[in-house]
């Protein structure tokens, strides 16, 4: 059952150590500005993605869905995102769709967070096989669900291979993602899980496709191999692939070298400085998943103090790098280590550092 798969989610993220891999964002040194001309109170953390004003460029990620205790989850989740003034994904919405009496956990979202920045969410490998009547009925239904203001589909073979039940259908997914760009009336964004996204990807995202939002997704976070080999028993499979994927602060580089759109940086990130690093290489917005789960697992306070410690922090990097606003952020200095710099060379790579409206 999709309900059972769901609650295995949240209880093996949450009980288990499911994160791998590097970001490398220890790689990514931003300059210490020792004389930064203005007050910590003339820091401006305030962004707009989509036409919805955030508090700081954060985005709660995508989690979960379908089962009591993601209403729950959802529901402190949401309220949080609304007192913040900041974004937040779904999780898949699949589980809702084929099973009506489960859609509540999902539309707690829209009654918590009225004004909130909210995405919807689909999966890459279910949406390949529908024909466009059915997808665009999908589609609505999953806006629709929690008045969403954009709509992500997430790409997952990775974890589509390792998991049970696992549905690795990929092919035809471009003409899908065409489909449902002009179907959704809402910014489309694209997603990978934890294991990114290459320039070559988002390269055919860009000639294709035209997505409003790329997230990288990249690893050094929650693995859904891990997740899933445990679940099926499989880890010594998934010990060889440990680690798989392109690390989160490559992944900013290589998509925002061919993509001048809004892109969210995801996988690993765990404090305001990784953030703030994200920014400075390129990303728009910045997400993270797994530390909202534990936060929200523990109830409300602990969700709004963890949301709380993690704008300070972002402020407190823009503040010591002189950046008054999120565009000053993204122009700071910046130095990179030996590891990015080898693969940046090997790749062709330029770290551009573009955003929409520059």
């Amino acid at each position: 059952m999709i309900e059972s798969r769901k609650n295995d989610h949240i209880r093996i993220a949450s009980e288990y150590n499911v994160e791998e891999g590097n970001n490398l964002f220890n790689e990514v040194h931003l300059i210490h500005i020792a004389l930064p001309e203005m007050d910590f109170d003339d820091v401006n953390t305030a962004t707009t993605i989509f036409n919805k004003r955030l508090s700081f460029p954060f985005i709660i990620g995508a989690m979960t869905g379908g089962t009591e205790t993601a209403e729950k989850i959802n529901a402190t989740l949401a309220r949080c995102a609304e007192e913040f003034g900041i974004g937040m994904y779904v999780g898949s919405q699949r589980v809702a769709i084929v099973k009506p009496e489960t859609a509540r956990s999902f539309r707690v979202v829209a009654e918590n967070a009225p004004t909130a920045l909210k995405i919807a969410n689909l999966g890459a490998p279910q949406v390949s096989r529908l024909d466009e009547k059915v997808l665009s009925d999908w589609v609505l239904q999953a806006i629709d669900m929690i008045n969403a203001d954009a709509i992500a589909i997430h790409l997952n073979p990775a974890q589509e291979v390792f998991q049970p039940e696992g549905e690795p259908w990929f092919k035809g997914v471009i003409d899908k993602l065409r489909f449902i760009r002009k179907v959704a009336n809402r910014p489309l964004i694209v997603k990978e899980v934890g294991n990114g996204i290459s320039m070559e990807v988002a390269r055919a995202l860009v000639s294709r496709v035209g997505p409003d939002a790329i997230d990288v997704a990249g690893t050094g976070g929650t693995s859904f191999i891990r997740i899933e080999s445990i679940r099926a028993g499989t880890t010594n499979e998934a010990d060889v692939f440990s680690g798989w994927g392109i690390p989160t602060a490559i992944s900013i580089c290589e998509v925002r070298s061919v993509y001048d759109g809004v892109i969210i940086a995801s996988g690993g990130i765990r404090s305001g400085l990784d953030g703030a690093k994200a920014i400075a290489i390129g990303a728009n917005a910045f997400s993270m998943s797994r530390p909202l789960l534990l936060a929200a697992l523990k109830g409300y306070d602990e969700t709004k103090k963890f949301i709380g410690k993690l704008l300070r922090e972002f402020r407190i990097a823009m503040f010591l790098t002189g950046s008054r606003s999120i565009d000053d952020l993204g122009k700071v200095p910046i130095v990179f280590g030996p590891t990015i710099i080898s693969w940046l060379n090997q790749r062709g790579v330029q770290c551009r550092r573009i955003r929409r409206g520059e």
